[in-house]
């Protein structure tokens, strides 16, 4: 996203696109932390950072103990088989309504919740995931979601020519808005200890009452 004229040039996959007033939202998974393990090159199609190209009807694993984590797994099991695997025995890190739902799908029998155990390792199973446990047992996976953290995407805030502070956090001002005058930005990589995707859609909200109110 880069400044033109009285607008914001923002470069996608799919073109340019111009417009008054962005939001970058995307949050410290913009840069995913990935597993200490090798990933097989042939497997780059069924594992994923994020929710993109998942389908219903599928057998998934999602990794990890944070909100991130829990909010792919619940939003998923409505429609795919879904386990929920942590490497601590129980949650330390979720909000109270993200430990909720969890708990909620898991009594319901629409997620299955694998915890205490760690992954050592993944393997390509006919184009499927093998996933090896640290308990010695291995189970078969159509796709496997790794939500294990992140840090903040320096790399593209600076191409976005926003200040950053000695904690690599974007400088912004009560509306949330960058020292470049249009550009906003909000949830996670805006929050100090962090924050889940809620805090994102909340301070979209915010934004665009001041970009309506002010008419910036």
């Amino acid at each position: 996203v880069k400044p033109d004229g009285d607008n914001l040039l923002v470069s996608t996959a799919k073109g340019l696109f111009k417009a008054k007033n962005v939001m970058v939202g995307i949050g410290r998974m913009g840069k995913p932390n990935k597993p200490d393990y090798k990933i097989p090159p042939s497997l780059i199609q069924v594992v994923n950072y994020n929710l993109n190209s998942c389908n219903c009807g599928e057998k998934i694993i999602v990794v990890g103990g944070g909100n991130s984590a829990a909010e792919y797994a619940v939003d998923l099991s409505g429609c795919n088989e879904v386990t929920l695997n942590y490497r601590r025995s129980t949650f330390t890190r979720l909000n109270d309504i993200n430990l909720a739902a969890v708990e909620d799908s898991a009594k319901n029998g629409k997620l299955t919740l694998k915890l205490g155990v760690d992954i050592t390792g993944i393997e390509n199973d006919n184009g499927k995931v093998s996933v090896n446990y640290s308990d010695g047992s291995v189970e078969i996976y159509d796709r496997i979601i790794y939500a294990i953290g992140g840090s903040t995407p320096v790399d593209f805030l600076q191409k976005c020519s926003i200040e950053l502070d000695s904690d690599t956090k974007p400088i912004v001002d009560e509306n949330l808005q960058t020292n470049v005058k249009g550009l906003f930005v909000g949830g996670d990589i805006a929050s100090k200890n962090g924050a889940s995707i809620v805090s994102a859609l909340n301070d979209a909200h915010k934004i665009i009452n001041y970009i309506v109110n002010n008419k910036a």
